[in-house]
C-alpha cells in the first residue's frame, strides 16, 4: 500500500497549484477594480453635490442683483454711471468690445467683491444692454435693447414699480459662483426696468 501511494505522489505536478494561484490573482484583481469602482462612484457623487450646491447659490446673485438693479439708489436710477458695490459690478453699457464668443463678459471675477453662500463665493456683474452710454429716451430706444413695457410686468414688493414708460431698458445679469474643489458655475438672467 505504501508503494501504491508513492506511484500516485510522484505522478502529481503541481497543476492544482497553478490554477489555485491564476484564480487568487483574478479574484484580487476583481477586488481591486471593484474598491476603485466605488471610490469613484463616491467621488462623482460629491462632485454633483458641490455643482448642486453651487448652482443653487446662483438664485442669492440673482436677487442680490435684481435688488440692486430696481433699489430705490439702484443702478436703474442712475443707469448711466458704473458702479462697483460691496455685491457686484454694474456697466452701463455691454462689454461685448471685451466679452469672448460665448457671450459672457471678460471681467476679473476674482477683484470683484463676493457675497458667502454655505461655502460658495456668489459674484456678479451687470451689464445695462445697451451699445453706448445713452440718457435721452430716444437714444435709448435706438442704441439699447428695450422691450415694450407693460404694466402686468412682475416686481418684487418694496422695489420700485415698473415704470410707466412705453419702454424697459434690459439688464443682463451674469452671476459666477465660485465652490469648493474648484467648482464654479455660470448663469446668466436678463431683467428689465
Amino acid at each position: 500500500m505504501t508503494r501504491g501511494f508513492r506511484a500516485v505522489r510522484s505522478r502529481q505536478t503541481g497543476v492544482v497549484l497553478v490554477i489555485s494561484l491564476i484564480v487568487l490573482v483574478a479574484l484580487t484583481l476583481a477586488g481591486i477594480a471593484l474598491v476603485r469602482s466605488t471610490d469613484t462612484g463616491n467621488l462623482i457623487s460629491g462632485n454633483m453635490a458641490f455643482r448642486t450646491a453651487a448652482l443653487n447659490a446662483v438664485d442669492t446673485g440673482v436677487e442680490s442683483a435684481f435688488s440692486e438693479i430696481t433699489g430705490a439708489s439702484g443702478f436703474a436710477s442712475s443707469p448711466t454711471v458704473a458702479k462697483t458695490t460691496t455685491a457686484g459690478q454694474y456697466s452701463p453699457v455691454l462689454l461685448a468690445d471685451v466679452a469672448p464668443a460665448d457671450g459672457m463678459p471678460d471681467v476679473d471675477w476674482a477683484g470683484l467683491p463676493g457675497t458667502d453662500v454655505s461655502g460658495n463665493t456668489v459674484r456678479w456683474v451687470v451689464e445695462r444692454m445697451c451699445s453706448d452710454n445713452v440718457a435721452t429716451p430716444s437714444e435709448i430706444e435706438e442704441r439699447c435693447s428695450v422691450v415694450p413695457n407693460a404694466l402686468t410686468m412682475s416686481f418684487k414688493q418694496g422695489e420700485l414699480t415698473p415704470s410707466a414708460n412705453a419702454i424697459s431698458v434690459a439688464y443682463r445679469v451674469t452671476i459666477r459662483v465660485e465652490g469648493p474643489k474648484n467648482t464654479i458655475v455660470y448663469a446668466q438672467s436678463v431683467i428689465t426696468m
